[in-house]
């Protein structure tokens, strides 16, 4: 499973275990491309990704016939967090994007006090940080000043701690301890999410081999099932 659906997984395998308790559930967390070669190779039954599989990577490179379908869950969120005590409650698209390429580095340019402001972000190769530097940057990179995390807790976590500090995490990574900011007026929220109206979103997929085990087929069905839509659409948009 990715990293930044981790807590509402726990949920989802929580419920699923409770409803099946015959059938043993293994999970790991991995990046997309760890992920997929697990299931190819499998090594694993299924992988939820936070990027859509690309068209190579269904199809054996061999053979060039198809060994992996996926299904579309949901989309996501990509927050933009700040302290709590941060003044600042709202950005621009605009804003965002000369914040994360390195233009803005002062708080008071953006409506708030007069301190130097302290980029974070994902690793290069992150399925979020390719989604921000998509959609927010217009293509462009992440500044190179800004303070690298492996995993979106410890986004939140130093930010939490920071002041000074912006970021970005998946929504479901927002907690009371730091504080999403609006982006062109729209909240980060599912319900702004699927009327198009906030901006930064991800896709989350799940993967399978074509040849589908019964098990993993089941845990797929849950997952579309009404309990284990009300789990997701807690941090997702649903198709």
């Amino acid at each position: 499973m990715p990293p930044s659906a981790a807590p509402l997984f726990a949920q989802l395998t929580e419920l699923y275990r409770a409803r099946r308790s015959y059938i043993a559930i293994e999970t790991s967390q991995r990046n997309a491309a760890a992920a997929l070669q697990a299931v190819a190779a499998g090594a694993a039954d299924l992988a939820f990704i936070e990027r859509p599989l690309d068209p190579s990577e269904g199809l054996d490179p061999e053979t060039t016939r198809p060994r992996l379908r996926a299904w579309p869950v949901g989309t996501g969120a990509l927050a933009i967090i700040v302290h709590p005590s941060n003044p600042v409650s709202s950005l621009t698209l605009g804003q965002v994007r000369r914040t994360f390429v390195g233009v803005e580095s002062n708080w008071a340019r953006l409506g708030g006090e007069d301190r130097a402001l302290r980029l974070v972000s994902r690793e290069a190769g992150a399925p979020l940080r390719e989604a921000m530097e998509r959609q927010a940057l217009q293509g462009a990179a992440v500044a190179g000043t800004a303070i690298v995390m492996p995993d979106d807790r410890a986004v939140a976590e130093y930010v939490a701690t920071h002041p000074e500090a912006i970021g970005y995490v998946a929504s479901t990574w927002v907690s009371d301890e730091v504080k999403a900011l609006t982006v062109d007026g729209a909240p980060c929220e599912p319900a702004a999410v699927a009327s198009g109206a906030y901006p930064l979103t991800y896709p989350l997929i799940v993967v399978a081999p074509t040849a589908i085990s019964g098990k993993a087929k089941d845990l797929i069905d849950f997952v579309y099932s009404p309990e284990g839509r009300a789990v997701l659409a807690r941090g997702f948009a649903l198709p």
